[in-house]
């Protein structure tokens, strides 16, 4: 102990000695393990330990899925979650969730609306949450006209209800029906995680085995694994089901013909979702930059121990072991790492909530990222690999110093010296080949960005406005009802200042609530094994095409005389047209959910419109059908203004709402264009941070080459001097120390080239219209590092030329 409490204190002094060095080592250090623990911990929230589930590996996400069409990976059915959790399982536990809304009435205050799910009763038991106050669900409340009961989320109790320590039993009126609080979960848990309140889904207990539910897919389901089961385990016993459950159907099996399955998977894959790869992505750039700072650290430690070269002769003269000397160098760089990864985990701190804020809505706003013994783990972690490369190539070339000739020519050795300099500049290379690969993977993704912004969408959204609204079960239950709610809105907000248009439906473009389902071409004879036509539906009022001004390419759209009394009619657009009825006009063609529902009559055809991706949208076509034929309680409507700003309108949006019906909140106010801006913020994400990150890379790479330069000159002194006495020109010498500069800038962008290659397949998997190999990105990206190393060159350069040859001979 005593022995590595002496190293300690002789390292301090060593550091101590060299201030400048040590506050730029540390501050340098900080920065990049503070931006690697600040993409980790991020990485963590979303893929590797969502917040509030304990043991998150135990669960899985139970899916269903076709493999006819783009149904791969969908919700399931009661009929499949019972069959998922009958006799035989895997799982120790299973639950199922559905999404709802529900209007909030407290007193004489206006009505809001509450984020809520509806979960089957093992729902707690499954994540192992047990609740901060109260109780959870018992079985008898999970059934219909019994579950009236609900656990508030510790958000919704501390924000909405004050955190009243006695809400437990106290009542509260949903969707105007009295429910009553039974219990509070703890801040740890909040899954789904933008959940206000749960309440119990209330199937009656034969829905879970009901063939004829089998393709009604609407539910979350989760499962808890038991001990010592896997997710492969699972995925056997969900194959055979699904194997006897299609057998049963008979020879003409809609299951067999669709290519249905039931599947699960790693709930942390689940959520991670389209970020998995991004976030993969970032942290592997992160970890770049920490390569860079620690090559420039190793760079200046190298130039120390140039200056230490006589001391460091000395000790071992008097018989210094090089195990002690190599001890003493990475102790060095034990206690700057240990000071980074402090220093580091402060502004991780503060750069986490920045992070929060440039990531997509789903992620920042329902994702927490706790600093918890994991990240704390990953930051030592970082800090040991940082000792470790900062410190193994000095402390290697200290104690391989020729110490007698270092004596002997007290303390010069030119050769030492140049090799440790040929050490630096290759260390400069990898970092210049390194800011390179970040800087091309940047740029094409701006590039990619650019192309998928000129996706056109199929609509026009300048001058919309947008909002949701859910209308309570139990007041409007017949489609009468809905109707007449729908058609008293509409006159309302066509009679509000400014309003041009208005149109209705269950899911307009950008809001994600739409849904999807088969159905059948009347007159058409299906083939053995062809599951047939499948599309997105959507129920639409009449004025929907005019209002986001959707080309109609053909026949009729809807009208106010297509009533739930007239002919069934249908408007398909052109994308769906060319599945189904390629070289065909399917305008008067008929089509049916079944042979036993009335025929639907296509009166139209419209060109398709982006739904919810400028990117991946349009591989599956859609037909739409009158509002008031399918009225829906959950729908969202478009009000095209005349105003300059269609935020201006929303106030009295909200005023058209209430003066139809006072205790129904309307919701989620946004422009048209802002859902759409919305739809990018994951790649957006992307392309922002990388950025920032392959600049902090170039702007290091460049203080690198700096240090290397300005070294190299203090080398070559003596013989610029020479040089310039026996009578080369300034220019010359100038030109001589950028050629040094320009040479390592060629060897890094041939390295940088090489690993731009080595990565294509990782770069080509995020870009959209754009190859990886794009002459202009790698132009632009090479003449930005050019310039920079000229730059960084140039003023050790300029230094250089201006060498008074008499004064250098003369110190020589």
């Amino acid at each position: 102990m005593s022995g590595i409490t002496q190293t300690v204190r002789y390292a301090l002094r060593q550091l101590g000695r060299s201030p400048g060095f040590t506050v730029t080592a540390i501050l340098t250090l900080a920065l990049g393990i503070g931006a690697n623990v600040a993409v980790f911990s991020v990485m963590n929230a979303v893929m590797l330990n969502p917040s509030g589930i304990p043991h998150p590996d135990r669960i899985v996400a139970l899916r269903a899925n076709y493999s006819v069409g783009v149904l791969n990976n969908i919700s399931m059915s009661a009929t499949d979650f019972g069959d998922a959790i009958s006799e035989g399982t895997p799982l120790a536990a299973g639950a199922v969730m559905n999404s709802a809304n529900y209007n909030y009435l407290a007193g004489d205050s206006s009505p809001v609306r509450l984020i809520g799910a509806q979960v089957s009763w093992h729902w707690f038991d499954v994540f192992q949450a047990t609740p901060m106050m109260g109780r959870t669900f018992r079985p008898e409340e999970d059934l219909p006209n019994a579950n009236h009961e609900l656990v508030l989320s510790y958000r919704s109790w501390k924000n909405r209800f004050g955190a009243d320590p006695n809400i437990v039993g106290r009542k509260l009126n949903l969707n105007e029906q009295s429910y009553e609080v039974i219990g509070v979960m703890g801040p740890e848990f909040g899954w789904p995680n933008q959940a206000e309140l749960w309440v119990p889904l209330g199937l009656p207990s034969g829905a879970y085995t009901d063939p004829k539910n089998r393709y009604n897919e609407y539910l979350f389901a989760v499962g808890r694994l038991r001990d010592g089961a896997t997710v492969q385990a699972v995925n056997v016993f969900l194959k055979r089901k699904a194997q006897v459950s299609v057998l049963a159907e008979g020879t003409a099996s809609y299951g067999k013909a669709s290519g249905w399955g039931m599947f699960s998977m790693p709930l942390n894959d689940f959520v991670s979702g389209n970020l998995s790869k991004p976030l993969s992505i970032l942290l592997g750039a992160v970890l770049l930059i920490l390569l860079i700072v620690c090559a420039n650290i190793a760079g200046l430690q190298l130039a120390r121990a140039t200056a230490r070269q006589r001391e460091v002769a000395i000790q071992i003269a008097l018989g210094a072991s090089r195990a002690r000397l190599i001890r003493h160098a990475l102790v060095e760089s034990l206690i700057l790492a240990a000071a980074g990864v402090g220093l580091g985990l402060l502004l991780a701190k503060v750069a986490i909530p920045a992070l929060m804020l440039l990531a997509p809505v789903n992620v920042g706003a329902n994702i927490q990222v706790p600093m918890g013994m994991d990240v704390l783990l990953f930051a030592v972690a970082v800090g040991v690999l940082c000792a470790v490369l900062c410190g193994t190539a000095p402390a290697w070339h200290m104690t391989h110093v020729r110490w007698f000739q270092s004596l002997q020519e007290s303390g010069r050795s030119e050769t030492s010296s140049r090799s440790r300099q040929r050490l630096r500049s290759a260390l400069v290379i990898a970092e210049i080949a390194t800011a390179m690969l970040l800087l091309v993977g940047a740029g094409l993704l701006v590039r990619s960005l650019e192309q998928v912004e000129r996706v056109e969408t199929g609509l026009d959204s300048r001058g919309v406005m947008t909002a949701l609204l859910s209308l309570p079960p139990d007041k409007y239950k017949s489609n009468e009802s809905k109707e007449a709610f729908f058609s008293a809105l509409e006159t309302q907000l066509r009679a509000q200042p400014g309003v041009e248009d208005v149109a209705m439906s269950d899911s307009l473009p950008f809001v994600a609530l739409g849904g999807s389902s088969s159905f059948i071409i009347l007159g058409r004879p299906v083939a053995a094994n062809d599951p047939g036509p499948h599309g997105n539906i959507r129920s639409i009022s009449p004025g929907y095409f005019s209002t986001l001004r959707i080309p109609v390419l053909r026949g009729r759209v809807f009208t106010d005389g297509d009533r739930a009394t007239t002919e069934q009619v249908a408007v398909i657009d052109d994308v769906l047209a060319r599945q189904y009825w390629p070289n065909q006009d399917p305008v008067g063609q008929h089509i049916a959910f079944g042979l036993k529902t009335p025929p639907i009559t296509i009166v139209g055809l419209v060109k398709h419109a982006r739904d919810n991706s400028l990117e991946a949208d349009g591989t599956e076509g859609y037909y739409l059908l009158p509002l008031a034929q399918q009225p829906v309680r959950d729908f969202s409507f478009a009000v095209r203004t005349s105003a300059a700003n269609p935020e201006s309108i929303a106030d009295a949006m909200k005023a058209a709402a209430r003066g139809v019906d006072p205790n129904q909140p309307m919701y989620d106010l946004k422009s048209m264009d802002e859902r759409i801006d919305a739809s990018l913020s994951g790649r957006k994400f992307l392309v922002v941070l990388l950025s920032l990150f392959a600049g902090l890379a170039l702007l290091l790479a460049a203080l690198g080459l700096y240090g290397v330069i300005t070294y190299g000159v203090k080398l070559r002194m003596r013989e610029l001097g020479i040089r310039l006495a026996l009578g080369a020109q300034r220019s010359d010498v100038l030109r001589l120390v950028l050629g040094q500069g320009l040479r390592l800038a060629a060897a890094g962008l041939a390295l940088g080239l090489a690993s731009v290659i080595a990565a294509n397949r990782i770069l080509a998997s995020l870009l959209f219209q754009v190859s990886w190999f794009n002459p202009l990105t790698l132009l632009a990206t090479s003449l930005m590092l050019a310039v920079t190393v000229v730059f960084a060159s140039y003023l050790p350069a300029q230094r250089a030329s201006k060498v008074d040859p008499m004064e250098t001979l003369r110190q020589e």
